[in-house]
């Protein structure tokens, strides 16, 4: 018999969005371009079936009520499980991967065991894929990062008077070096800025980078530690080719990648690793945008990506290749690759990365577990 009193509860990927955060449009460090939006859509299409969704620190404080059935979904958070199972008997219905292998290597190392306390486990690669990463054989389930947006930003996409090249990116390195690509993005900084081609945005490229995800030691002594290889490189700065190129071609955070790509004809979007199926928001803001994007990442991306919409540099022997190629391109041949991007975000092929396909997914856990059709 279908439960009438269901609530589902997220852990969100971070703190920012505690609080039910992860509902609102209001602009912020963690809702600018839109970026909510998947998660205001499946608490709009769980309410047509009277579930509730918050994230699940309210249930903790008490500022929501438990339901007769209380699901739970991690989005990367392991450990508030077995005390919100002790106390509000939450049936831990899924936890998804968002950071990749080199970003959080203990994550894939403990999968299997995380496994055992979940219904199922997601991710946007395969057990073939992540096996190198894996202590364990695990069953995962598949799915796609949703995005927020259904087609092109025609505000950004008329934008005439483009710069040639940019990247967006945080300063950051990873806890693994294998197939990592946060190294190949300072290359092309460097490459490209020896002509003053590139403009590079986001956090912590006045400083050292931040060595991202888990780790056992404490927030707060991380960053105490970071603040004084800060101070030290104020005294002492940085004299390696990679690091030089990257702050001088630093231009600042931003407020909106949108806003930003709608600026440059070209813009390096490398994953963080090269894995199969791992496929971020990063190529999706660029075509949002009317940008074209130099692609590395995903090995099957044209699986899931038509080859027209991007440049792909494996296509390439080197950066010098690469810039001949991208100052070749006459007006026409750019336009093609956007009018080729455009056509995809209205196709049926893109809609694994919809909010619709997102909510879909939920909307089936809910039915898994709970009984309650959405």
């Amino acid at each position: 018999m279908p439960r009438t009193d269901v609530a589902l509860f997220l852990d969100p990927p971070h703190e920012g969005y505690a609080s039910d955060r992860l509902f609102t449009v209001e602009e912020g460090a963690y809702a600018r371009d839109g970026v909510t939006a998947p998660w205001i859509h499946l608490r709009e299409r769980l309410a047509t079936a009277n579930v509730r969704v918050h994230t699940v620190d309210r249930l903790a404080r008490g500022d929501v009520r438990p339901a007769a059935e209380n699901l739970y979904l991690s989005f990367g958070r392991r450990r508030r499980l077995q005390p919100l199972v002790r106390d509000y008997g939450l049936t831990a219905s899924g936890f998804f991967t968002l950071e990749c292998p080199i970003v959080d290597p203990r994550l894939y190392r403990d999968l299997d065991s995380v496994a055992r306390s979940f219904h199922a486990v997601y991710s946007f690669s395969t057990e073939i894929g992540l096996r190198p990463y894996l202590s364990a054989p695990v069953q995962l389930e598949r799915f796609q990062l949703p995005n927020p947006f259904d087609g092109v930003d025609e505000e950004q996409w008329r934008r005439g008077g483009r710069r040639f090249l940019t990247m967006i990116n945080a300063n950051k390195l990873p806890r693994l070096s294998a197939g990592e690509l946060y190294t190949e993005r300072l290359r092309a900084v460097e490459y490209f800025n020896r002509f003053r081609e590139i403009d590079l945005y986001g956090i912590g490229w006045q400083g050292p980078p931040f060595r991202v995800t888990s780790s056992w030691v404490p927030r707060r002594a991380r960053a105490l530690a970071h603040r004084a290889r800060e101070r030290w490189e104020r005294l002492q700065p940085p004299t390696d080719t990679l690091r030089v190129s990257t702050r001088a071609a630093w231009r600042g955070p931003v407020a909106s990648k949108a806003d930003v790509l709608g600026r440059y004809t070209f813009a390096i979007c490398f994953e963080n690793m090269i894995l199969e199926g791992w496929i971020t928001e990063k190529i999706f803001d660029c075509f949002h945008a009317g940008t074209v994007p130099v692609y590395l990442g995903a090995p099957d991306i044209d699986r899931w990506i038509p080859a027209d919409c991007f440049v792909d540099m494996r296509d390439f022997a080197g950066y010098d290749e690469l810039r001949a190629f991208l100052r070749a391109l006459g007006p026409r041949e750019i336009e093609a690759y956007r009018e080729a991007a455009r056509d995809y975000l209205r196709s049926d092929a893109y809609r694994p990365f919809t909010k619709e396909a997102f909510a879909d997914l939920l909307a089936g856990i809910v039915r898994r577990d709970a009984g309650v059709e959405a």
